[in-house]
C-alpha cells in the first residue's frame, strides 16, 4: 500500500500492468480516471478498480493537491519503487526498464523496444 500526492492536472502517462490489479481511494481532490475505453470522475470517498491488461490513467483534475491510498494485487509491484530509488534511475529511459521488466507496458517501453 502506498499514499500518493497528485498537484493539479498531475499523474501518469497511459499504461498497462500484465501482472496486477491496482486499487485507489481517493482522499483528496477530484480524479478522471481511463480504463480501457471507460472514462469516469472519482471523487473523496471513491474506490477505483483498474484490472491488469487493461490500459488505464488517472490524473487529478481538482484545483487542489490530490491525495489517494494505493494498493496493488498481487504483491510484487513495490519492486518499481525500490528499484528506481536503489539505482538512481533518473531519466524516462532508464524508468521504462525498470517498469518493462516488472511487466508495465506505456509508450516509453514500447519506443524503446523493452518487452514486459
Amino acid at each position: 500500500m502506498w499514499e500518493t500526492f497528485t498537484p493539479p492536472g498531475g499523474g501518469p502517462a497511459p499504461h498497462t500492468h500484465t501482472r496486477e490489479t491496482e486499487v485507489f481511494r481517493v482522499i483528496r481532490g477530484l480524479y478522471r480516471f481511463q480504463c480501457g475505453d471507460d472514462e469516469f470522475d472519482a471523487p473523496p470517498g471513491a474506490v477505483v478498480v483498474l484490472p491488469p491488461h487493461v490500459p488505464h490513467a488517472w490524473r487529478n483534475i481538482s484545483g487542489e493537491p490530490g491525495q489517494m491510498f494505493g494498493t496493488v494485487t498481487p504483491g510484487g509491484f513495490e519492486q518499481l519503487f525500490i528499484d528506481i530509488e536503489a539505482s538512481g534511475a533518473d531519466t524516462p529511459e532508464k524508468i521504462a526498464a525498470i517498469e518493462a521488466r516488472l511487466g508495465i507496458i506505456n509508450d516509453m517501453t514500447l519506443a524503446l523496444g523493452l518487452r514486459a
